[in-house]
């Protein structure tokens, strides 16, 4: 199953069909097992007045207390237990849902069990089930409370994303202020007082590319920017962006665009006269 990460979802073009929102009332049994049947949907389970623990099948256990927000991906397996319930009303409420790209593949946000801790969502998930139980249900509020509950899931996990790179930020806008200085990484890696290697692996996880590749990406940006925008020859722009050498600047051009620095200045001067 394809997995798009809940991080950047918050500014991604998705869908989302909704099946359903059910309440579930866990007075008379305290298990559910689905080892052996994948699960075939996306669940979201909102934990009211109960707690669970989650066994799955390498025999890991995962554990959700009272207002925890639960996803389960489409595939997995586990069994559940629910405990300490606080209330003959204990229940859950299960939001049954399918999520799709720009294309219309269905994908996950994760391929494993995530718990969402002391999240704002409960409403949400109680408006999705009121819309559910009327006689005929409401299947666009139930998207709509939805929306909202994975927004916010996204929004938070994003938070919590920048605060981990907070440490190579000064590193990050000094590359992106300054694309002409062409700093080491080892000199990056100072200015933010880490060690190199350790900068190296958070750049990656923070951009998916090494320093080097990001700032020659960078560079090449500005570089289409200034040929649709500015009247700056290919060596004014090399100069300008740092490239001591104006055959590497074009072969890097060429690499990242597909054409050179002259054939993309004409194109879009060809384009904006039709």
């Amino acid at each position: 199953m394809k997995t798009i990460n809940l991080t950047d979802l918050y500014n991604y073009n998705y869908s989302l069909d909704v099946l359903n929102a059910l309440k579930q009332y866990w007075d008379t049994r305290d298990f559910y097992h689905c080892i052996g049947t994948p699960k075939d949907k996306n669940m979201l389970l909102y934990l009211d007045d109960l707690e669970a623990e989650y066994t799955l099948k390498d025999g890991k256990k995962i554990y959700a207390s009272y207002g925890d927000l639960v996803y389960l991906p489409i595939g997995s397996e586990y069994h559940t237990k629910f405990y300490n319930k606080k209330s003959k009303n204990a229940n859950t409420i299960g939001i049954n849902f399918f999520l799709y790209d720009e294309n219309l593949c269905s994908f996950n946000f994760s391929n494993s069990i995530m718990v969402f801790k002391s999240t704002d969502c409960g409403h949400f998930v109680r408006k999705a089930n009121m819309a559910s139980e009327l006689a005929i249900p409401c299947y666009g509020e139930m998207k709509a409370a939805v929306y909202d509950i994975v927004s916010l899931l996204s929004k938070n996990q994003k938070r919590k994303s920048l605060h981990k790179f907070h440490v190579i930020e000064k590193g990050i806008s000094h590359i992106d202020e300054n694309l002409a200085q062409n700093l080491s990484v080892k000199e990056l890696s100072q200015m933010c007082n880490i060690s190199e290697i350790y900068f190296r692996r958070l750049f990656k996880e923070y951009s998916g590319l090494s320093p080097v590749s990001y700032i020659i990406k960078r560079k090449i940006e500005k570089a289409k920017s200034y040929l649709e925008y500015d009247d700056l020859n290919v060596t004014e722009i090399a100069d300008s962006l740092g490239f001591t050498d104006t055959a590497y600047f074009c072969k890097q051009f060429k690499l990242h665009t597909g054409t050179t620095p002259l054939k993309y200045k004409y194109g879009i001067q060809n384009h904006s006269n039709t």
